[in-house]
């Protein structure tokens, strides 16, 4: 392989836009903590470090999960042989000890939430990602802990709990159609997801609940005085029509490629979100 073609794994393995949506979430809930030139510093390197942990959790994911991604996903680097899993160990290693590391410049808050997240993250990839609803909802939980996380690094985590929330239930709905999405690699494997337990027709009822309650949750800010108009137009017409848009069509087609393509829409529409929560 060439070193272009290599560089082009190792980017695809770190999933350059997870890492991207990381920082930017980590470095707005800074902001909306009151963060300020003042502290730049810490707030880059708070966003970098989740940045890094998270893409090291998409690395042991992929370990962890290497013979369902041959049915699911088989040109992944790691099924398709561009990487070795010795290397996609280290690669683990490194991004979560500079992630680690990185907040001895944020604050001993964020510092101990970082510390905390590593060994959540890498107990959902070994056993918990399979256990019916519990793994969703760890890996939503560590999304909103993101924005916790923000605010931690610049001494005011009271800030960021409603993104925390807001984050928390679009990341468990998406977690439930991605695994609805998976359900035939999954339980060739013997995994033990939602959809494959309790059914489709359960999974599709836990994913509306979800996000009919995050639909609902939006109003809260604006409600209370927290965020302004500019908040509520965007979030209705950037947030809430994709979501309404994704429980037509989850009871309309659950087909792998349509559940795909409600995976990656809910994915942007949290940058929509971000984007809302920001103006806001």
């Amino acid at each position: 392989m060439t070193s272009k073609g290599r560089v082009r794994a190792y980017l695809q393995f770190i999933r350059p836009s997870n890492f991207v949506i990381a920082f930017a979430s980590i470095f707005v809930a800074c902001l909306l903590a009151g963060g300020t030139m003042a502290v730049l510093a810490p707030m880059v390197a708070a966003a970098l470090a989740g940045g890094m942990i998270g893409a090291g959790g998409m690395v042991i994911n992929d370990l962890f999960d290497i013979e369902i991604d041959r049915i699911n996903k088989p040109d992944r680097p790691l099924p398709a042989g561009l990487i070795s899993r010795k290397s996609a160990l280290f690669v683990y290693a490194l991004l979560s000890i500079i992630g680690i590391v990185l907040n001895f410049f944020t604050s001993t808050a964020a510092l101990i939430i970082a510390v905390a997240a590593v060994p959540m993250i890498f107990a959902y990839s070994a056993f918990l990602k399979r256990t019916p609803l519990l793994g969703n909802l760890l890996v939503a939980f560590l999304t909103g802990l993101a924005f916790l996380y923000g605010g931690a690094a610049v001494g005011r985590i009271d800030a960021t709990v409603m993104p925390a929330v807001l984050a928390f239930l679009i990341n468990a709905g998406r977690e439930v159609i991605k695994d609805m999405e998976d359900r035939e690699g999954d339980a060739l494997l013997g995994a033990r997801t939602l959809p494959i337990v309790y059914g489709m027709r359960t999974a599709s009822i836990v994913a509306t609940i979800l996000l009919a309650a995050l639909i609902v949750a939006t109003s809260i800010p604006f409600a209370i005085g927290m965020y302004g108009i500019r908040y509520y137009i965007l979030v209705n017409a950037g947030v809430n029509a994709v979501l309404l848009y994704v429980l037509w069509q989850l009871w309309r087609d659950q087909s792998t490629a349509s559940l795909h393509r409600l995976s990656v829409l809910l994915k942007y529409d949290m940058v929509v979100g971000l984007i809302a929560v920001f103006l806001g």
